[in-house]
C-alpha cells in the first residue's frame, strides 16, 4: 500500500511541477554557474527557448535550451548563441560578440564557445531563426 501511495505521489508532483530543469554546466567547466536572469525567447506570443549566461573556469559561456513543445511543434530552425560584450556599465548595444556558435541541426541546447570576457560587462544573447518565418533573440541581463 504504501508503494502505491509514493507512486501516485511522484506522478502527482510530475503534474504540479512540469519539465523541472537539470542544472546545465558548459562542457569541460563544471564549476561554472549561471550569473544574471534567464531571457526567454518567444514565437508566436509562447515562450520557445531559454537563454543564459554562465561564469567560470576563467570564462564567460553563453547557453540556449530549446523548449520540448518547440522541439515537438514540427517546426525546423538554426539557434545560435554568443556572449554580447559592452565597453561600459552605460552601454545599450553591445560591441561585439565572442564566443559564437551556430547548429542548424535541431539542437535542445546550445553552448557558447568560452569567451575571456570576465572582466567586460558582458551578457549572453540567444537567437533562433524558425524557417519560413523570422529570426527571434534575447539578451539576458547585462553583468559588470
Amino acid at each position: 500500500m504504501k508503494k502505491g501511495i509514493i507512486a501516485v505521489a511522484f506522478v502527482l508532483l510530475g503534474f504540479v511541477f512540469p519539465g523541472v530543469a537539470n542544472a546545465e554546466t558548459p562542457p569541460g567547466c563544471a564549476s561554472a554557474a549561471q550569473i544574471g536572469s534567464t531571457a526567454y525567447i518567444q514565437f508566436q506570443g509562447n515562450n520557445i527557448a531559454s537563454v543564459k549566461q554562465f561564469a567560470g573556469c576563467g570564462h564567460n559561456y553563453s547557453y540556449v535550451y530549446m523548449w520540448e513543445s518547440f522541439r515537438n511543434s514540427g517546426k525546423n530552425w538554426i539557434t545560435q548563441t554568443a556572449i554580447a560584450v559592452y565597453s561600459s556599465a552605460s552601454d545599450t548595444t553591445p560591441d561585439t560578440h565572442k564566443g559564437g556558435n551556430s547548429n542548424p541541426n535541431n539542437p535542445k541546447e546550445l553552448w557558447g564557445k568560452p569567451a575571456d570576457t570576465l572582466d567586460k560587462c558582458t551578457a549572453a544573447y540567444g537567437l533562433v531563426y524558425v524557417y519560413q518565418y523570422d529570426n527571434y533573440s534575447k539578451y539576458t541581463g547585462k553583468r559588470c
